[in-house]
């Protein structure tokens, strides 16, 4: 599908380092044939993480560093919904949400998006369900593919999806662009007995390869496919 050069491929992220996590390998696939890719932001803020001692990471800090992951993936195109709401979007009302993702959908008009696994994390569940109130059934809006992208965390299943399709994708090739992408997230990197790790992001990309035959594999969960 994305050989085609054609695709206008959106991604919808909440926070940063979950668009590399999720579809780092997918990004810089899309990019080498020259398909639009955006990355959407939920939020960024100022924050401090139990793996850092060293106090508050900025969003400044964090903004830097998704912009030289995208970067390095080929992707220019990203924009960030809300700022100093890290771990809290769900104190936003639904509807500001709902109408941040409606403007996007309406200009981008994409034809492929991927949205984050519910998850534990509240921010990942609040952006899931805005993501699936914009993406209802609209007259001449309707992407084509849309499907959950997961990441290390998602072992941690609450709530657990059930009956959906699985899509993989061969990473291969891409898989180490991944991971350098993903060590650009630099205030995010933890020890490597860690599932957000970059040895064991590699590891979760050989396990989805190995359960579809390719070295390396994305793993997606769909929610809508169109077939043309």
């Amino acid at each position: 599908m994305i050989r085609n050069g054609n695709e206008r491929i959106l991604v919808i992220a909440p926070h940063a380092d979950d668009e590399v996590l999720g579809c780092g390998g997918l990004i810089d696939k899309a990019r080498k044939y020259d398909n639009e890719v955006k990355v959407l932001i939920g939020s960024v803020g100022d924050i401090h993480f139990q793996h850092k001692d060293d106090g508050v990471i900025h969003s400044e800090t964090r903004k830097m560093e998704l912009k030289e992951a995208l970067a390095h993936l080929g992707c220019e195109d990203y924009e960030i919904l809300f700022e100093d709401k890290e771990s809290a979007m769900d104190t936003i009302p639904m509807n500001q949400i709902v109408s941040k993702l409606d403007r996007v959908l309406r200009k981008m008009e994409p034809t492929i998006v991927f949205i984050p696994y519910p998850s534990y994390h509240q921010d990942h569940q609040v952006l899931f369900q805005a993501s699936m109130a914009s993406l209802r059934p609209v007259p001449k809006r309707s992407p084509k593919l849309i499907a959950m992208y997961e990441y290390p965390m998602i072992v941690w299943q609450y709530p657990k999806v059930n009956d959906v399709g699985e899509l993989y994708l061969d990473i291969t090739d891409s898989i180490d662009r991944k991971v350098e992408a993903f060590c650009k997230h630099q205030s995010q990197i933890r020890t490597a007995d860690h599932l957000i790790s970059p040895e064991n992001i590699k590891r979760w990309a050989a396990k989805r390869g190995m359960e579809t035959g390719v070295g390396y594999a994305e793993k997606y969960h769909l929610i809508r496919a169109q077939l043309f």
